[in-house]
């Protein structure tokens, strides 16, 4: 959170950028209150000889035994040497299957790989993460490890990303977590076989290029069509999630697998929170007059209608308004996945600008969502 926090204080207008620091403060002084921090780890042993693999294999070691100070005090000497972009590739192969710590692990890794070295919180979280691996180490997905890999040219050549698209507009429900937490839903997920029944082909079929945007865009269509009580944390995270596993793909062992650990999670939130059929079609429409800015202030439907407009203007000074906006809502509220999804959209937009609109739509949509719950009495 506070990694995102640092990237939109950048984009936030000159006269909400106070508020905005206040909730950085906020943040960590919340933080700090909830309890005292963990000791500071027994220094893991090493001499002027020892290198980042030897500790990285000790990180991977504690973690698989479940000795958590040995992986906080593995993961404190890592940080004190790498900077965010490092401990990105490094860790990407052991973080990116792992649902410990709601699978956020992988959202760190990104921000941190996405993040500029001067505005990287110091230090990086990676203890936190560290623990949480050690502390379930089994909470992990597997079913992509069982699967034969084809070669594309066995295929006949690689598959469209609009199929990956058709198994998850609509999933079959695996059936009741129990729980909304991540891990349940996913390991449910996978157990149930739905996971390796619905993916096997398409993620080694359907080159990165195309699955990445694909995923993505799954998911805001789902913010905008689908069920507006999994708008604040089931939507999120089925944007925040496979995009963080999907910005570390560049630098995973088998970027195959990469592509199946992020469409796992699509699958997962789709097939156990979706009540409706996507339509890829659908746009947002809503009555907002002649100034779709001020619709941001409206309805989620207007909002989106709003930012629709706005990001397919083809005008900068429309865009940069809305981007100013949008991350200003988000900068100055008190909610991490608002925050984080709004960066993630941002980013979203970047990498796939064809689709723009639809991402920067349902960052708008969740911000009315949330200035709605904040009005009501």
């Amino acid at each position: 959170e506070l990694a995102a926090r640092g990237r939109l204080l950048r984009l936030v207008p000159a006269d909400a950028r106070a508020a905005a620091r206040r909730e950085l403060l906020r943040v960590a002084v919340s933080y700090a209150r909830t309890g005292p921090a963990a000791p500071t780890p027994v220094a893991t042993p090493h001499d002027d000889r020892t290198t980042v693999d030897q500790v990285l294999d000790r990180l991977r070691h504690a973690a698989a035994e479940g000795d958590l100070d040995a992986a906080d005090g593995a993961a404190a000497w890592l940080e004190a040497r790498l900077d965010g972009d490092a401990l990105a590739t490094r860790l990407t192969d052991l973080v990116i299957p792992s649902l410990a710590g709601a699978a956020h692990g992988s959202i760190l890794l990104n921000q941190l790989r996405t993040t500029a070295p001067g505005d990287q919180p110091r230090p990086s979280g990676l203890r936190a993460i560290a623990r949480e691996l050690a502390r379930q180490p089994t909470w992990t997905l597997s079913w992509h490890r069982r699967r034969r890999p084809r070669p594309t040219a066995a295929t006949g050549g690689a598959r469209p990303a609009d199929e990956l698209i058709e198994v998850l507009r609509a999933p079959e429900s695996p059936g009741d977590p129990g729980s909304s937490f991540i891990y349940p839903m996913m390991h449910l997920t996978e157990s149930s076989g739905l996971a390796a029944a619905a993916l096997t082909d398409l993620v080694d079929d359907v080159p990165l290029a195309e699955a990445g945007p694909a995923l993505l865009r799954v998911a805001s269509w789902s913010m905008l069509q689908d069920d507006p009580g999994a708008a604040p944390y089931g939507w999120t995270h089925c944007l925040t999630i496979p995009q963080a596993v999907l910005g570390l793909a560049d630098r995973a062992g088998d970027q195959a697998d990469a592509v199946a650990l992020a469409a796992t999670h699509t699958l997962g939130f789709r097939a156990l929170l979706g009540r409706v059929r996507l339509d890829p079609t659908e746009q947002p429409q809503a009555d907002i007059g002649d100034d779709p800015l001020a619709a941001l202030d409206g309805t989620p439907a207007e909002a989106a209608a709003g930012a629709w407009q706005l990001a397919g203007s083809g005008r900068p000074d429309r865009m940069a308004a809305l981007v100013a906006a949008l991350s200003a809502r988000a900068a100055t509220h008190a909610d991490a996945h608002l925050v984080k999804y709004t960066v993630a959209c941002l980013d979203a937009a970047a990498t796939d600008p064809a689709a723009a609109p639809l991402h920067l739509s349902a960052a708008a949509s969740l911000g009315a969502w949330w200035a709605q719950l904040d009005t009501t009495p």
